[in-house]
């Protein structure tokens, strides 16, 4: 399949500290047509899914600037460059919560292939105890919320959790069989 695509052009069309745009021109054989295709090119990512020492998960409650609204995911960002994903995982979790614990790759996924380049890391950090405080980024208002599983399913079946990148991580973590 992949030999029926043939990368004509590319074209950067927006770049910022965040992310980069291009167009890109593919010719594909099987219908002998151009086209262009837009792709959004990102830093990867990192979730992870904190569960302290009593069996709680711990939540990050957040206001979304796209949205205007207040969310509930599981702690995470963007990984710095050169930066491995478990160290960029464990950051995040220590930022955003000022938790830490043993973590567990779960799953190196892509958020949306249809039109971005990047990956996010999916982790599970067991035995989680706060160990300092928050460090935030100059534009991240967060506080951590500690929840039982029951509490966090419930928020997932009534929609109180609407993040996908969320979502699709506690999916790979009950397929697991965590």
């Amino acid at each position: 399949m992949k030999d029926r695509w043939f990368l004509k052009e590319r074209r950067e069309r927006f770049k910022d500290a965040v992310l980069k745009i291009e167009h890109r021109d593919f010719h594909f054989s099987k219908n002998g047509q151009t086209g262009t295709f837009t792709v959004v090119s990102m830093k990867d990512w990192a979730v992870i899914i904190p569960v302290t020492k009593e069996g709680k998960f711990i939540l990050v409650k957040q206001f979304r600037v796209a949205t205007g609204e207040v969310t509930y995911e599981f702690p995470g960002g963007a990984l710095e460059a050169g930066e491995d994903a478990d160290s960029g995982a464990l950051r995040e979790l220590t930022e955003e919560t000022g938790f830490t614990g043993k973590l567990t790759l779960l799953s190196k996924m892509r958020p949306n292939p249809a039109f971005m380049d990047n990956f996010c890391y999916a982790y599970l950090a067991e035995g989680c105890e706060k160990v300092k405080e928050l460090n935030l980024d100059p534009f991240e208002d967060i506080e951590p919320v500690e929840v039982t599983r029951q509490e966090l399913e419930a928020m997932i079946a009534d929609g109180t959790i609407l993040h996908s990148i969320p979502l699709a991580a506690y999916g790979v973590f009950k397929a697991k069989g965590y």
